[in-house]
């Protein structure tokens, strides 16, 4: 078979530059292109935002969003777009630091309002909520909450009927301004009726109708506490029982500390060979065993010999010595 031609790699197409390479005396000289214009790369840009914003990519989506504000400062759709995932990512400090630094000037004061909530600034929140000149139904769905937060509901009380007598029934607004009333007039509720009601001093109605605060004495306090249940005095002022001086009787031990020597029995007298600390061979009582070829010849010198011909036995047995079984050479 004639032998095989090793084929040609195929090259790899070449990248496009981001310039142009010119020579100039003898030199290279590289000139970088002009970048594209806005008008060409902001619809990129859009369609880019929309598939992230789509897809859930929400930290790229940010990113996009800034690339199009330094493109066109005066997008307010990228501007509101940023916004809105800064708030769904729950990032408030950067959500707070964006609408304190638009872009371009806009009334973001509800959205600085709302950041200051969420980050449990509620007095600034409140503040800032006043200087609002038109109200509107967000604006007291957050003061509502707001004066939740403070500890007014009475306030909040109010602002949440005003806010259930114009939602419609049907609409999800409804059911979650039905949730707040019900857990502010609970709130409501303790504080007026509940808490004082386990009280034997007659509450204060209103303080500032000049009646006299009632003061208990020291003698009386004690008769303010609440009872306690009869179990739980008991339980804790039982006496502890004594705790026993005398150690108990430690059991006897059944089975021996360390293990006896061969043929000894716990309880009688026992004597130890005094050669138990030389080897096996040096003992006096150590008997070595019988040699293999005594062995042999002991069994052959027996074989087919009887009573009067010892001896001609023996011989017959040395006669066949000279044979040997085995491998042949």
């Amino acid at each position: 078979m004639p032998p095989r031609k090793q084929q040609p790699k195929a090259q790899k197409p070449q990248q496009p530059t981001k310039g142009v390479i010119q020579i100039v005396d003898g030199k290279r000289k590289f000139t970088p292109r002009p970048p594209r214009p806005a008008a060409e790369r902001l619809p990129r840009l859009y369609r880019a935002l929309t598939d992230q914003v789509n897809d859930g990519f929400f930290d790229n989506a940010k990113k996009t969003c800034k690339q199009i504000l330094v493109l066109d400062a005066e997008s307010n759709s990228a501007f509101q777009t940023l916004l809105f995932l800064h708030l769904h990512t729950d990032d408030y400090v950067a959500a707070l630091d964006l609408v304190e630094n638009p872009p371009s000037p806009t009334e973001l004061q509800f959205e600085r309002a709302y950041c200051l909530y969420r980050l449990h600034r509620e007095r600034d929140a409140l503040k800032q909520l006043q200087e609002i000149k038109d109200h509107g139904r967000r604006e007291e769905h957050l003061e509502a909450q707001v004066r939740y937060r403070l500890g007014e509901f009475e306030t909040a009380q109010t602002l949440y009927d005003d806010l259930l007598s114009g939602a419609p029934p049907a609409s999800s607004e409804y059911d979650d301004i039905r949730t707040n009333q019900a857990a502010t007039s609970t709130q409501l509720a303790f504080i007026t009726r509940d808490y004082t009601a386990h009280l034997s001093a007659p509450a204060v109605e209103n303080p500032t109708a000049g009646l006299p605060a009632i003061t208990p004495s020291a003698g009386e306090l004690e008769t303010y506490v609440p009872s306690v249940p009869i179990g739980w005095v008991t339980r804790g002022t039982a006496p502890k029982p004594a705790a026993s001086t005398s150690s108990p009787e430690k059991a006897k031990r059944t089975k021996p500390r360390h293990k006896l020597p061969k043929g000894a029995v716990e309880g009688k007298p026992f004597t130890e060979d005094p050669d138990r600390w030389l080897p096996l061979r040096q003992r006096a009582s150590f008997a070595p065993a019988a040699g293999k070829k005594k062995k042999e010849l002991t069994g052959l010198g027996t074989q087919g010999s009887t009573s009067g011909g010892g001896g001609g036995g023996g011989g017959g047995g040395g006669g066949g010595h000279g044979k040997k079984k085995g491998k042949k050479k």
